[in-house]
């Protein structure tokens, strides 16, 4: 193709207009200034001419020495015109000296020259003429010509704008004009390609210039875009195959899921039947087997005897819980474990764990502590059933795993400690914390592992399944906290427990003035003792003092003053582990400038507590809790009234079991609906044991027909049973029941399941159950619930016999009641103790008559003090109690009253023997 463009052409063009454009403007723009250029020429030549005659004027004035006359004629010339000016100067030596003039130009300052000259000067018209005949004079005429018309320099530019667009609008439309004949194949035949969607065609292409080539390219785009739809339409092709082919993989794969997914909730729902078939399975022989070790504990055994069954009891027990841990660890791994939210009191949850775990700290000879920030408050919203086992299964294990030995004394301390709060939520920190073995990093990493402890041989020394801690932490993350380790080996171990807490309506706070006016004296030598309890007294409101030594004690009592009327002043001596003596309480308590002061002992010796003072209370640290010493010292100042001392439980029924038509005829008769004949037997034996009528139906159905003909009062039946559950009976009685308005007879129906799964107790008695007892069986348990529900009236033979027994006993030196409340009902039992009780007593007798005549206090009242305990146990009650006079009287009073008082103790001690040897002859 030639080197031929469009764009040579119009340049030309446009060049041409411009140049022409600019030729027209010079013209007009000369046209208009030639004229005004010849005017000021002309002008410059008559004011030059008029300064000719002017001066020839003024010379011949200025000759005659009249300058009044030169003046004159100036200002004729001048002929007071704003646009003139007319100057006279004469030359004095270097200097030009102005010697007329008439009014100034505005702006003007005249420059002189001492030669004939005519000039322009802008808008000045400048002519200088000296006067020929008097050399050294000189004249200056100026005149300003008018200022220049704008309008025709206007017109001359709007004339060349107008003439300039008229070429370009020519130019323009000549230029469409042939562009457009130029592009009009190529704009056609686009339209039809785009129209039609086909670009197989061709553009004409014939013309050697720009467009020819501009055709050219843009056939070869449309080739381009041609094969690009080919292309694009493979690709539609290939895509849509893609995907139906993922379509049907992902249909295959759902499908694939979906019975994966049937598949693991058919085995989940299969694990939880599994587990809750398990637990009924396992917990039914189990209640065969407490049940009867119940029973039988309460028959005539000997001592290794009654021990085995405590063995068989606590072994039973200990695989319940392990049950109990599986249940829970697979309810968690599923995700069906349910929190409560329900308003708790922390220091109700800890202390009832402390509770329960104090025996096992003390057969370990473990201090147990307790400690509660009595900043927290009562009402946090919470699940209190969780909250235990957490804490439980913490402090267990630090139980478990530290010992006391001869260099160190085991110590566990569990805390709650407030960390934040705000408007709608507590944040709460519970720590068990320990100084037993401790574990290294590599044994907390996996710590909380289920199924794992801190060592293998773990697990065979000392037990578990190695689930407590795994809950713990999942429990844990269930209420959205976080639990923590920290350990070092062979100094302890702490775990921690972080919770957020939510605010409920509840929710109250510990009084902060419930000890104001109380001076408190605290001693302990107990470095957690003093934190625990100093936060305690100083939150309620109390000033505190405290004494770390005995002799400090001792010296504060010396220099004790009595207070302000409005003050009193209580003394709180730990006593725990023989921080104190006896011999030392006895003197601080009676010590004479003491008399004003009330005294609170917290002792974990229980023989303490049997020292009697009016102004002494005592608070037993097993272990120590917060509201048992609040309460203590509230009471023992009169500010809240001493709580009676609890009944004791209820024996069991001594007096024959009723037949069937007597208990029918007194509506005490008991329908039991049980399939497992284990079970039967021993919730008959123990219901018998309880004295209560039992009929058996071996299952629902039979259970309902039995109903029909006569409304027990009270129906025992289990959930699982052959023909018809115990759900089903229930409905169809409440049903029948709600259809007889006459029948004023309404049974009372209880629950006995071995399925402790969580929800079966609301079941139960969403249904119309009155109870739920989830087996095994305990006996005080059954005989709980059966009071409640079906209380025995007493027998006629039996409540003589109590009316006549306290006579009697007041009357007897040994109060049987009393022995068998410790060694049961069997009478060979009572015979052996009591004669033992005599072989022992007697030597210590003759020991307490020597260490009164060597005058030896101490071991008088030790001895005392033993014999107090043996007479309590065998019920001589008269005897123990001259023993305890002996024991008070050991350190104060003199020697003879100490004989009087032991001789007293000889008289009760003879009354026994003559009692003992009288039921059983003398013992051999």
């Amino acid at each position: 193709m030639s080197n031929k463009t469009v764009i040579k052409p119009v340049f030309w063009r446009l060049a041409a207009v411009v140049s022409l454009c600019l030729v027209i403007q010079v013209l007009v723009l000369y046209w208009i200034q030639a004229p005004a250029a010849q005017r000021h020429d002309e002008e410059l030549q008559r004011l030059a001419a008029e300064t000719q005659i002017l001066s020839q004027a003024v010379q011949q004035a200025l000759q005659q020495d009249n300058n009044a006359a030169a003046q004159q004629l100036l200002q004729q010339a001048r002929n007071n015109d704003r646009n003139r000016a007319i100057y006279l100067y004469r030359l004095q030596g270097s200097q030009v000296e102005l010697l007329q003039h008439t009014d100034n130009l505005p702006n003007f300052v005249p420059n002189p020259q001492l030669s004939n000259q005519s000039s322009q000067q802008q808008q000045l018209l400048l002519v200088n003429r000296l006067l020929p005949e008097l050399p050294g004079y000189v004249m200056v005429y100026v005149r300003q010509l008018p200022e220049n018309n704008v309008l025709p320099l206007l017109f001359a530019f709007a004339l060349s704008v107008l003439i300039a667009l008229l070429f370009v609008a020519a130019l323009s439309y000549q230029l469409s004009q042939k562009f457009r004949l130029r592009l009009q194949p190529l704009v056609s035949g686009c339209r039809d390609m785009l129209e039609r969607q086909q670009y197989s065609g061709t553009l004409d292409t014939q013309q050697q210039d720009d467009i020819g080539e501009l055709a050219q390219h843009l056939n070869t785009l449309f080739r381009r875009l041609g094969q690009s739809q080919q292309a694009l339409q493979q690709s539609e092709q290939d895509i849509e195959q893609l995907k139906q082919e993922v379509e049907q993989r992902i249909k295959e794969r759902t499908d694939a899921l979906e019975t994966a997914k049937l598949a693991a909730e058919k085995a989940n729902d299969a694990k939880s039947t599994f587990l809750a078939t398990m637990s009924h399975e396992i917990r039914t022989p189990m209640n065969g087997i407490i049940g009867t070790v119940d029973l039988l504990r309460k028959t005539e055994l000997s001592t290794s005897q009654f021990r085995m069954t405590d063995t068989v009891r606590e072994s039973s027990f200990s695989l319940l819980r392990i049950l109990d841990d599986i249940l829970d660890f697979s309810k968690i791994e599923a995700g069906k474990l349910e929190l409560e939210k329900l308003p708790v009191s922390l220091a109700d949850i800890i202390e009832a764990v402390g509770r329960i775990l104090v025996s096992v700290a003390y057969q370990r000879q473990i201090d147990l502590k307790l400690y509660i920030d009595p900043r927290i408050p009562d009402g946090l919203l919470g699940d209190p059933v969780r909250l235990r086992q957490i804490l439980y299964n913490l402090a267990g294990n630090a139980i478990k795993f530290t010992e006391t030995t001869p260099e160190k004394t085991g110590v566990v301390v569990i805390s709650a400690e407030l960390l934040e709060q705000n408007l709608e939520f507590t944040q709460v920190r519970l720590k068990v914390a320990d100084n037993g073995r401790g574990m290294t990093q590599r044994q907390i990493n996996y710590v909380f592992h289920p199924f794992n402890q801190a060592e293998g041989s773990v697990t065979r020394k000392f037990g578990g399944t190695g689930l407590g801690l795994s809950i713990c932490q999942r429990l844990t993350a269930l209420m959205y906290g976080e639990i923590q380790v920290e350990s070092e080996p062979g100094k302890g171990t702490e775990f921690s427990v972080r919770l957020p807490m939510r605010r409920s309506d509840e929710t109250s706070y510990l009084s902060k003035d419930s000890l104001s006016d109380l001076v408190i004296c605290l001693f302990t030598q107990d470095s957690d003792n003093q934190q625990h309890l100093s936060d305690y007294l100083l939150y309620s409101g109390a000033e505190l003092q405290i004494a770390n030594s005995v002799d400090a004690l001792l010296q504060r009592a010396e220099q004790f003053k009595p207070l302000p009327a409005k003050q009193q002043a209580v003394w709180l001596l730990d006593a725990t582990y023989e921080q104190i003596s006896m011999r030392e309480l006895s003197t601080i308590i009676t010590h004479p400038m003491l008399q004003s002061v009330k005294f609170v002992v917290i002792t974990n010796q229980l023989e303490l507590s049997d020292t009697t003072f009016d102004n002494v209370f005592y608070v037993h640290s097993a272990p120590l809790c917060r509201s048992q010493l609040l309460d203590g010292i509230l009471i023992i100042t009169g500010r809240k009234a001493r709580q009676l001392q609890p009944q004791h439980k209820q024996p069991l029924h001594q007096g024959s079991v009723p037949d069937i038509e007597q208990a029918r005829q007194a509506g005490k008769l008991v329908l039991l609906a049980e399939d497992n004949l284990m079970n039967q037997r021993v919730i008959v034996e123990q219901l018998n044991a309880l004295g209560y009528a039992v009929e058996v139906a071996d299952d629902g159905a039979i259970a309902l027909e039995k109903w029909r003909r006569y409304h027990y009062p009270l129906l025992l039946t289990d959930l699982h049973m052959p023909n018809m559950s115990g759900y089903d009976l229930v409905k169809a009685i409440r049903k029948e029941g709600l259809q007889r308005p006459d029948d004023v007879d309404f049974t009372r129906i209880i629950a006995l399941t071995a399925n402790a799964l969580k929800g079966e107790e609301q079941k139960c008695l969403s249904i119309g159950m009155d109870a739920y007892i989830t087996k095994p069986l305990e006996l005080q348990t059954l005989q709980t619930v059966m009071q409640r529900w079906l209380p025995l009236d007493q027998a006629p033979a039996p409540s003589e016999r109590s009316k006549k027994k306290p006579d009697t006993e007041q009357s007897s030196p040994v109060s049987f009641s009393t022995l068998s409340s410790f060694l049961g009902d069997a009478p060979l039992k009572h015979q052996e103790y009591l004669q033992y009780f005599t072989q022992q007593a007697s030597p210590m007798l003759q020991q307490a008559t020597t260490e009164l005549s060597n005058s030896n206090r101490s071991e008088l009242r030790s001895l005392a003090h033993q014999l107090k305990a043996m007479a309590k146990s065998i019920g001589a009650n008269a005897l123990a109690e001259q023993c305890l006079q002996l024991e008070k009287a050991a350190e104060v009073s003199d020697w003879t009253a100490l004989r009087e008082i032991l001789g007293t103790v000889q008289q009760e001690y003879r009354k026994v023997v003559a009692f003992i040897e009288q039921r059983y002859g003398p013992a051999t």
